[in-house]
C-alpha cells in the first residue's frame, strides 16, 4: 500500500508540474484550443500527454508490486529494458520536438516551452529510476563497488593516472577545434598564417598527450598487478581458514581455478576497463561542452542518438554477463579435469586411460566452445546494431549540419570540427558501452570469487584455551557423527572410550568401521553431531588451532609431502627450528641416514607429493615432522599398511622407538602393530563392541579373537605358498 501511495503521489506531481508548464501558467483554454486544432509542428499538446503514458506504466508496476510480493518484483526487473526503451523514445520525441518547433518559428513563450521539454525528459528519467527500484536490486552495482573498494589502498597511483588522463583528454579535447581553426584557415581566410598557427598547436598537444597517454597507462598497469596481488592474497586466506568439510564438498580444480582463472580475470578486466571508462568519460565531457559551444541544435540531434546506442549495450552487457559466468563455470569443470588427471598421471597411464581423460577434457572445453559460439554471434549482433545506429546518427546530423551552414546559423569549418568531435564522442560512447560489457563480464567472475570470499566457515577454529601443561588425556564421551556430505550416514554411534597418558591405544574393526573418523574428530577437522572429544578434560575445539595441533600430531597411511626439501617438510609449519632439532627427530624416525645419502642432504628436494622418495622414507619423514613438535598425543593411523616388508620393518622401528613417550592412538589391521598396545578398542558398525588388552580380547573369541585368527591363516597359507614355489623353483 505504501509503494501505491508514493506513486500516486509522484504522478500528481508529475501530472500538476507538466499541466502548469503547458497552460503557460495561468492559461487552461490551451488545452481546448490544442484538442480541436491540434497541429504536431505548432502544439504541445503532445508533450502532456507524455504524463498519461508515465502514470500508466508507473501505477500498474505499482499495483502489480503490492499485490503479488513474492513474483511482482521479478516481473518489473524483466520490464526494466522495455521501460528503458520507452522513457528513451519520450525523451528523443521531446528533444525532436523542441529542435522542429524552433526552425519552423521563434516561440512566444520559450521559458515555459524550454521548461516542458527540460520537466518531459527528467520525469522520465525519474520514472525510469522508481520502475528500476520496485524491482530485484542487481547486485552488479555492489560488486563494482566492493571491487574498487581493494584499489583504496593505490588512492596515490590513482591520483597520479587520473592526472596525467586529464591532461591527455584535455588535449585531445582540443585538437578537433584547431582542425576547424586550420581548415578556416585555408578556405575562409586563405592564408597560410592563419593556418600555420593551429597547425603547431595541433602538434604540441599531439606531443604532450601522447606522453600522458604513455605513463597513465603504465600506472594503470600497476595498479591492476596490485589489485590481482591484493584480492588473490585475500582469496587464499579465506580458503585456508575454511573447515576441512569445505574441500571435501568441493573439488580441487573449481577452487584453483577461482583462485587463478578467476581473480585474473577480475583484476585484468576491472583495472582495464576503468581506464577506459574514466579516459573516455572525460574526453566525452570535454567534447560535448565544445560541442554545444559549436552549436547546440547539432548537439540535440547527437544526444538524441546516443541514448538507443547505450540501450543497445545494456541489453548485449546483460546477456554477455551470463555467458561469462557460464565461461568461467565450464572452464572450471575443464580445470577439475585436468587437474585430477595430470595428479594422478601414474594411474592414468598405469590403465592405459589417456585417450579417456582426453576425451573428457575436450568434452568440456566443446562445451565451452558453445558458449563462445553464442557469445560471438551476440557480438556480431551487437556491432552489426550499434554501427547501424551510429551511422544513422551520422547521416542525420551531417544533413542537419548542412541546413544549418546553408542558413549561415555555422561555418563549414565549425561544421568539420563539429563532425570529428561528434565521432570522437560515438568512440568515447562506444568505448563506454564496451566498458559495461567489460565490467559485466568482470563481474560475472569477481561474484564467484566473492562467493567464497564470503564464505563463512561452518567450524572455525577460534578456540582460545592454551594452557601451559598438557598431560594428554583423551576422552570421546558418547559420540555421533555423520560427514557432511553424507549427513543422513551416522559414520560413528554412541561411542565412548579414553586415551590414558602414556598408554598405547589401538582401534581396530572392519574396513569403514569409523576408526579414522576418530582420529579426524581428535584432530578438530570436524565436529560431531553429538558428544564431545575431550583433551584434558577441555573439547578440542576450544583450544587455539595453533596449540592443539602443537600437542597433537597425525602420521597418516599416505603421508602428504610438499615440494620442497627434506629439511623443509620435517619443519612444515614451524620457523626458526635449529639445524640440531632437524636432525634429532630424523634420527627417533629412523630416517637420518638415508636422509644424509641424499644428493644434498637435509636440502634435497623431495619433488612433487615426494615422489623422489621412496614410501617408507616418506614414512619416516612424516613421522620426523611429526616428532619435531614434541606432541603430547601422536596419532598413527594405518603408518605402515601400504609398505613392503622391508619399509614396514624401518618404520615400525621407529615407532617403537617413540611409542613410550607419548599418549598414542594406533589404527592398524597387522596383529604385530597391535598386540603390544596397552588397551585395544575394537569397533564395528561404528560402535564400541569390546575392548581390553590382547590376551583378555583373545579369551572371549569375538570379534578381534575372530580377525586375529583370520590374519594367522592368512599369514600361514601366504607362507605355506611361498615355501611350495621356492621348492619348485629348487627342483627345477
Amino acid at each position: 500500500a505504501l509503494v501505491v501511495c508514493w506513486s500516486v503521489l509522484y504522478i500528481l506531481v508529475d501530472s500538476i508540474i507538466t499541466t502548469v508548464l503547458y497552460t503557460h501558467g495561468s492559461q487552461p483554454s490551451i488545452f481546448l484550443d490544442d484538442a480541436l486544432h491540434f497541429n504536431i509542428l505548432r502544439s504541445v499538446l503532445d508533450l502532456w500527454g507524455t504524463v498519461l503514458l508515465r502514470a500508466s506504466l508507473l501505477l500498474g508496476a505499482s499495483i502489480g508490486v503490492s499485490r503479488n510480493k513474492e513474483e511482482g518484483p521479478l516481473r518489473v526487473a524483466k520490464l526494466t529494458t522495455f521501460i528503458l526503451f520507452l522513457c528513451m523514445v519520450v525523451i528523443t520525441y521531446a528533444l525532436a520536438k523542441m529542435l522542429m518547433l524552433t526552425e519552423m518559428e521563434p516561440l512566444s513563450h520559450q521559458p515555459w516551452f524550454l521548461s516542458l521539454i527540460g520537466w518531459t525528459c527528467a520525469s522520465s528519467f525519474l520514472e525510469e529510476g522508481q520502475k528500476k527500484g520496485k524491482g530485484t536490486k542487481s547486485g552488479s552495482g555492489a560488486t563494482l563497488g566492493r571491487l574498487l573498494s581493494y584499489c583504496k589502498k593505490d588512492g596515490g597511483l590513482l591520483s597520479v593516472a587520473v592526472f596525467f588522463l586529464l591532461i591527455s583528454a584535455l588535449c585531445e579535447a582540443f585538437i578537433p577545434f584547431y582542425y576547424g581553426k586550420a581548415i578556416d584557415g585555408i578556405v575562409v581566410h586563405q592564408s597560410m598564417g592563419y593556418f600555420a598557427k593551429p597547425v603547431i598547436t595541433l602538434a604540441a598537444l599531439a606531443l604532450v598527450s601522447s606522453l600522458a597517454i604513455g605513463i597513465r597507462g603504465g600506472v594503470f598497469t600497476l595498479i591492476m598487478a596490485r589489485l590481482n596481488l591484493r584480492l588473490r592474497s585475500h582469496l587464499f586466506r579465506t580458503l585456508m581458514r575454511q573447515e576441512i568439510a569445505f574441500f571435501d564438498e568441493n573439488h580441487t580444480g573449481d577452487i584453483i581455478s577461482r583462485l587463478s582463472a578467476d581473480t585474473t580475470q577480475v583484476s585484468d578486466l576491472i583495472s582495464q576497463n576503468i581506464n577506459i571508462f574514466l579516459r573516455s568519460g572525460i574526453k566525452g565531457v570535454g567534447f560535448i561542452i565544445f560541442m554545444l559551444g559549436m552549436s547546440w541544435k547539432l548537439t540535440m540531434v547527437a544526444v538524441m542518438g546516443f541514448p538507443f546506442i547505450a540501450l543497445v549495450s545494456k541489453v548485449y552487457g546483460k546477456y554477455y554477463k551470463k555467458l561469462s559466468k557460464e565461461v568461467q563455470t565450464t572452464l572450471a569443470e575443464a580445470n577439475k579435469i585436468a587437474e585430477e588427471t595430470m595428479s594422478a598421471m601414474r594411474t592414468v597411464r598405469s590403465f592405459a586411460n589417456e585417450t579417456g581423460e582426453s576425451d573428457s577434457y575436450c568434452s568440456k572445453l566443446s562445451a565451452m566452445f558453445q558458449i563462445n559460439k553464442k557469445q560471438a554471434l551476440a557480438y556480431a549482433c551487437y556491432m552489426w546494431s550499434s554501427c547501424i545506429s551510429e551511422l544513422a546518427l551520422e547521416v542525420a546530423i551531417l544533413y542537419y549540419g548542412g541546413h544549418l551552414v546553408i542558413a549561415g546559423q555555422i561555418s563549414s569549418g565549425t561544421l568539420i570540427s563539429f563532425f570529428i568531435y561528434m565521432l570522437e564522442l560515438g568512440e568515447c560512447l562506444g568505448e563506454i558501452a564496451s566498458v559495461y560489457t567489460g565490467l559485466m563480464q568482470g563481474v560475472g567472475a569477481a561474484e564467484k570469487v566473492f562467493e567464497y570470499l564470503d564464505r563463512k566457515p561452518k567450524h572455525p577454529a577460534d578456540g582460545t584455551e592454551a594452557p601451559d601443561t598438557c598431560t594428554g588425556l583423551v576422552e570421546f564421551k558418547d559420540i555421533t557423527f555423520a560427514y557432511p556430505t553424507r549427513p543422513e550416514t551416522d559414520i560413528l554411534q554412541g561411542v565412548s572410550f579414553a586415551l590414558q597418558p602414556g598408554e598405547v591405544t589401538a582401534l581396530v574393526g572392519p574396513s569403514g568401521s569409523g576408526k579414522s573418523s576418530c582420529v579426524s574428530l581428535l584432530e578438530n577437522f570436524y565436529l560431531p553431531q553429538q558428544g564431545q572429544v575431550l583433551l584434558d578434560g577441555k573439547p578440542v575445539n576450544t583450544f587455539q588451532h595453533t596449540y592443539l595441533h602443537s600437542k597433537v600430531a597425525l602420521v597418516s597411511q599416505e603421508p602428504v609431502l610438499f615440494a620442497r626439501t627434506v629439511k623443509e617438510n620435517i619443519t612444515y609449519g614451524l620457523t626458526g627450528v635449529p639445524m640440531e632439532a632437524v636432525v634429532q627427530a630424523a634420527i627417533k624416525a629412523n630416517a637420518h641416514d638415508f636422509i644424509s645419502a641424499l644428493p644434498k642432504g637435509y636440502d634435497t628436494s623431495v619433488g612433487e607429493k615426494g615422489t623422489q622418495l621412496s614410501g617408507g622414507q616418506k614414512q619416516r619423514v612424516a613421522i620426523a615432522r611429526a616428532l619435531i613438535r614434541n606432541p603430547t598425543v601422536l596419532l598413527l593411523d594405518e603408518a605402515t599398511s601400504a609398505l613392503d616388508a622391508e619399509s614396514e620393518h624401518m618404520v615400525q622401528q621407529a615407532l617403537n622407538n617413540i611409542m613410550q613417550d607419548h599418549t598414542v592412538l594406533v589404527i592398524a589391521h597387522r596383529l604385530s602393530t597391535v598386540e603390544k598396545a596397552d588397551n585395544i578398542i575394537v569397533i564395528d558398525g561404528g560402535r564400541v563392541v569390546e575392548q581390553g588388552t590382547h590376551s583378555h580380547l583373545m579369551a572371549t573369541s569375538r570379534l578381534y579373537s575372530k580377525m586375529v585368527q583370520r590374519q594367522v591363516l592368512e599369514m600361514y597359507y601366504l607362507h605355506k605358498q611361498t615355501s611350495t614355489n621356492t621348492s619348485d623353483t629348487s627342483n627345477s
